[in-house]
């Protein structure tokens, strides 16, 4: 199967996935980047869950991975940061 035409390709010649994974842990640390769903408004702690019925597994796991195996990212289009 091809890549979609929208969706570019992050992996670079020479780049793997493991460090492109790693270089955005080191950069979730230095900025203190929220992205994951226990930063998000929409998360319910309890119920480890969604409230808007999305698969949170893939952006609470540990370690951060933003990229899965084959250079694809896992981000949320419905992402709203919770209150501090």
């Amino acid at each position: 199967m091809s890549r979609p035409l929208f969706q570019p390709q992050l992996v670079a010649a020479g780049e793997t996935v493991a460090a492109l994974n790693a270089q955005f842990r080191a950069d979730v640390a230095a900025f203190r980047l929220q992205f994951s769903c226990r930063d998000c408004a929409y998360f319910w702690p309890s119920k480890r869950a969604c409230t808007l019925g999305w698969t949170v597994d893939a952006l609470c796991a540990e370690p951060i991975e933003i990229l899965d195996e084959k250079g694809e990212p896992a981000f949320c289009k419905a992402f709203e940061p919770a209150g501090s």
